[in-house]
């Protein structure tokens, strides 16, 4: 009769503290998955204004590039 007894009270103590400790680990998860979204944003601009920065600096080239191959042509015709 006591281990019932003894399994009984294990069992109302448990049934008592889940409730708690799944909000904690809920509520930690939660932070936890914020966080992750929250650094992925932050990765996500970071990246962005790489690849536009990155574009700005193509695109400087090309008219470099397009303006010396005007400017050599320009002199090859005049010599």
């Amino acid at each position: 009769m006591l281990p019932i007894i003894g399994g009984v009270v294990v069992g109302a103590i448990a049934a008592l503290a889940v409730p708690s400790l799944v909000s904690g680990v809920v509520s930690g998860t939660r932070a936890l998955t914020k966080g992750v979204i929250k650094g992925g944003m932050a990765a996500y601009t970071a990246t962005s204004e790489l690849v536009a920065e990155s574009g700005e600096h193509i695109q400087d080239l090309v008219a470099e590039a397009k303006s010396e191959v005007k400017q050599a042509k320009k002199a090859h015709v005049e010599s």
